[in-house]
């Protein structure tokens, strides 16, 4: 190789990419805008699902509260809310989520009917519009019980979470 019509140094081949670890003080400067000193709220939620914490926004607005976050946040107030989030951390989303749904297991095979799935998606939590659910249902499959395998189902809305790679956890 050469550059600048000289050969160029071989330590340059074969530096190493510098390591970058997930953090709070790692991502903040990501998120900032030229001229701006603190991040917008939006941003925070992000920050915190990017380190793996699976808060619902609901326990996002409410941190920011408790730390004192209205408009924009500095990194400070940003950890103070990953620290209030901890909780969160969900490191195997799809097995939290399947041995969550084993509650609707009642004979142990595995299995929950769609009924059952579609009253839980819809009244808890951050609520799911019908048309949410549906989607859901076609992607996963349903026997002719009306029944959805719990494995495959917490696959399904991991997808739907957007967490199906792991870049980030």
């Amino acid at each position: 190789l050469t550059f600048n019509n000289k050969k160029r140094p071989s330590r340059f081949l074969h530096a190493p990419y510098p390591s970058f670890t997930m953090s709070v003080e790692n991502l903040y400067p990501v998120f900032l805008k030229e001229g701006q000193k603190e991040i917008d709220v939006a941003s925070v939620g992000m920050i915190v699902r990017a380190l793996g914490y699976c808060p619902t926004n609901l326990e996002i607005q409410n941190a920011c509260s408790s730390a004192g976050i209205s408009g924009t946040a500095s990194l400070a107030q940003v950890q103070k809310v990953v620290a209030a989030l901890k909780g969160t951390k969900a490191d195997d989303i799809e097995g939290t989520m399947a041995r969550a749904l084993k509650f609707f297991d009642h004979d142990g095979g595995d299995m929950v009917t769609v009924s059952e799935l579609s009253h839980v998606l819809g009244n808890l939590g951050e609520k799911m519009e019908q048309g949410q659910i549906d989607e859901i249902f076609r992607q996963a499959e349903v026997d002719g019980f009306g029944q959805i395998n719990i494995e495959e189902f917490a696959k399904v809305m991991r997808r739907e979470a957007g967490e199906d790679s792991n870049a980030f956890a």
